[in-house]
Parts: C-alpha cells; sequence; structure tokens
C-alpha cells in the first residue's frame, strides 16, 4: 500500500473529520516527507520527525498529545509512519 493509500485508508476506518480534506493531507505529508528525507542520517533526525509529524497533525486539526482520542492517536501515528517512509 502507497503512502497516499495508507492515509485514506486510515482515515476512512476511523471516521476521524479533519480541518482540512484528504486531499490536502496526502498533499501536506508529502511536501513535509520530501523536506525531511534531506534529514536521513543526521544527528537529531528523530526530533525532525517527530516535529514533522506534529506540524502536520496541527495542520489537519488533530491532537497530537498523550491525552490524544483513540482515532487522532491512530492517524498520527500512521502520519508518522508515512513520513518515515517517504524520508527513507
Amino acid at each position: 500500500m502507497n503512502p497516499e493509500e495508507l492515509l485514506r485508508s486510515a482515515l476512512k476506518e476511523t471516521g476521524i473529520s479533519l480541518g482540512i480534506s484528504a486531499d490536502e493531507l496526502v498533499r501536506y505529508t508529502a511536501e513535509v516527507g520530501a523536506k525531511l528525507a534531506l534529514a536521513v542520517g543526521e544527528p537529531g533526525f528523530e526530533k525532525a520527525l517527530v516535529a514533522a509529524r506534529n506540524a502536520v497533525a496541527l495542520k489537519a486539526g488533530l491532537n497530537a498529545t498523550l491525552e490524544a482520542e483513540a482515532a487522532d492517536a491512530r492517524i498520527v501515528g500512521v502520519i508518522q509512519g508515512v513520513l518515515l517512509g517517504l524520508a527513507s
């Protein structure tokens, strides 16, 4: 499953409502992932990954904190996985 399909599938399964469209989420995640790819292998990559994940979640209107509801937490986890995949 490609990153776009993975995000769309997770959104459909959770039924979560975003502050942006699914298309915008996919596009923005791809943009952020491309920038993150430049940091692969650099010191602080893990922190850059978390910051990128949080930026995407914030743009989508998701809660990326430890207290996030299960649906938000699942989508945020998928976003992080997609970003990592795009950066690798």
